[in-house]
């Protein structure tokens, strides 16, 4: 008889179930290896520079982003929420006074997951990847003069 004591049979069982509980936890890709990209992600990563959103105009967020996960009116305000692999980016368009096409106000990006804010490099490439239009002020300001 394989194991003939009890102890034997029970220290085989908790070993066997440790490394199927592992074996489940872990990551079966390779070190290194890339996890797959949504849609979203994977045309901001496709960009040869960072995106100026503020600004656009909502058909061209549309082209950039494809439909937004959650849309709603708040106000004079159109808010749209994307969610890009992990991070929410939360956009909020007015209409233009000159023509009454909503563009791009004011964009926020931060981790979906509460407690990956604690980290602040989560959606570090997100923020990368889209850059607010810099006024005569700020330049200056960033130039020390």
């Amino acid at each position: 008889m394989v194991g003939g004591s009890w102890w034997g049979r029970a220290r085989f069982g908790i070993g066997m179930t440790s490394v199927l509980v592992s074996s489940c936890a872990s990551d079966p890709r390779p070190d290194g290896a890339a996890r797959p990209m949504s849609v979203e992600a994977a045309r901001l990563a496709a960009l040869d520079r960072p995106v100026h959103l503020i600004g656009m105009r909502a058909d061209a967020v549309e082209a950039l982003l494809g439909r937004p996960d959650l849309e709603r009116q708040e106000r004079q305000a159109q808010y749209r929420r994307y969610d890009v692999d992990g991070c929410a980016l939360d956009l909020y368009l007015y209409e233009a006074p000159s023509n009454g096409a909503p563009k791009v106000a004011w964009f926020e990006v931060r981790p979906v997951d509460p407690l990956a804010a604690l980290d602040s490099r989560v959606c570090a490439w997100l923020e990368e990847r889209l850059v607010a239009p810099t006024t005569p002020e700020r330049r200056a300001e960033r130039l020390g003069s």
